[in-house]
């Protein structure tokens, strides 16, 4: 097996900078085998050089929150167009994704099961794109948020039944959906669509076949009553109090943020008027929350949810929010990871770990906007091209 070697001038590694340090990062079969300082390191005359000295260099970013089959606008007629669309739809984003520099992507509900195939089809090189953790199809009540693309469960015995399903057709984490959403008519993002009873019945069965469960939540009493029960990771999360915010600080719950699509979807040609109006809301209150879920001490990852491939503005929301550019780093990278289960396999350049790095045309540290700026991409020891994948 080929050795490959990286070379790297300025590296952001495992949440640190280490800059006009140099690094050789030694590769093999897709895995970090070895950091070593450049200075006096002379690799193997055999090994495959990759020289990313004139770049700035981060971990490959991991996105927990996306819909591959879906793009900011009408998703109840996106979800009523033919499969064959709907497919083809999510392997172009894939390339999209991988191409901003997204290695790791949570695909958080799909259609019919799509994520499924689009996960095993990237793993046997058959379509390009990110490492995918996939939920299957989210579980909503009948009539619920999003009722036309997931599963609709009521009461706790049907909920545990959906969440064996998901379990059963290969979902990696499962997906409730408890609140309203900006983009479903009539639905209101702070009402709980299910009752506590419920909430907790999801929880304990997710944990009880060893996963994680993610939770649509806007606010309100759904709020509380998921993080109460154990939710993993509070998804969007726009109008969580300081209350609920100090809980899931005590009991480790992540914030799962989503800001870009709310100010995408405010100026989309494509959005339906209601869920503009849903949306500039949204965005309005957004910030002081994510700066409250700092100040409270919440661990914080981001998402595109439907505005795909631009982590950037995740990124620059959360400094606006108050976070340093590396806090901001880290909920893209090390943080994601641990929400994930995958820590010292994805969000850092450890041996033992992922081969997943990006090469920027500038530091994120002194330009927020420079993580947009990808001149490469490397998933598992490949080298991509962004434009190749466009």
């Amino acid at each position: 097996m080929t050795e490959t070697v990286l070379l790297t001038r300025d590296l952001i590694n495992n949440g640190e900078p280490f800059r006009e340090i140099g690094k050789a990062v030694c590769i093999e079969g897709g895995v970090v085998t070895g950091l070593h300082d450049l200075d006096g390191y002379h690799p193997a005359s055999s090994a495959n050089v990759v020289d990313w000295r004139d770049y700035f260099v981060i971990p490959g970013l991991v996105d927990c929150h996306d819909h591959l089959g879906l793009e900011t606008g009408d998703e109840r007629a996106q979800a009523m167009e033919h499969d064959f669309t709907n497919v083809l739809r999510g392997v172009y984003n894939a390339r999209r994704l991988l191409a901003a520099g997204i290695t790791t992507l949570r695909s958080v509900g799909e259609k019919n099961y799509m994520d499924v195939y689009w996960r095993d089809a990237i793993n046997a090189g058959w379509m390009q794109g990110p490492r995918l953790v996939i939920c299957g199809r989210f579980i909503m009540r009948t009539g619920g948020h999003a009722w036309y693309l997931g599963r609709e469960a009521d009461g706790p015995d049907q909920i545990r039944t959906a969440v064996r399903e998901q379990v059963r057709e290969g979902a990696d984490a499962i997906k409730l959906m408890i609140t309203g959403g900006a983009s479903t008519p009539g639905s209101v993002p702070t009402l709980s669509d299910y009752t506590d009873e419920e909430i907790a019945a999801a929880v304990d069965e997710a944990h009880r076949l060893g996963r994680k469960i993610a939770a649509h939540v806007h606010g309100g009493s759904g709020a509380r009553a998921a993080i109460a029960a154990g939710i993993d990771s509070i998804e969007h999360g726009v109008y969580l109090t300081d209350e609920d915010l100090a809980l899931m600080a005590e009991k480790g719950t992540f914030l799962c943020q989503t800001y870009g699509v709310y100010k995408a979807a405010m100026t989309s040609a494509e959005t339906p008027e209601f869920m503009r109006e849903n949306c500039a809301r949204a965005a309005k209150r957004y910030l002081a929350t994510l700066a409250n879920a700092r100040r409270h001490g919440v661990k914080v990852v981001f998402g595109g949810d439907t505005h795909h491939a631009d982590p950037s503005s995740e990124f620059q929301a959360l400094i606006e929010a108050g976070f340093t550019p590396l806090e901001a780093l880290r909920a893209g990278t090390v943080t994601a990871a641990e929400l994930l289960g995958l820590e010292g396999r994805i969000g850092a350049v450890v041996p033992g770990g992922f081969a997943d790095l990006v090469a920027l045309k500038r530091s994120p540290l002194d330009h927020p906007e420079a993580l947009g700026e990808v001149a490469s991409v490397m998933k598992e020891g490949v080298v991509y091209n962004p434009a190749g994948l466009l």
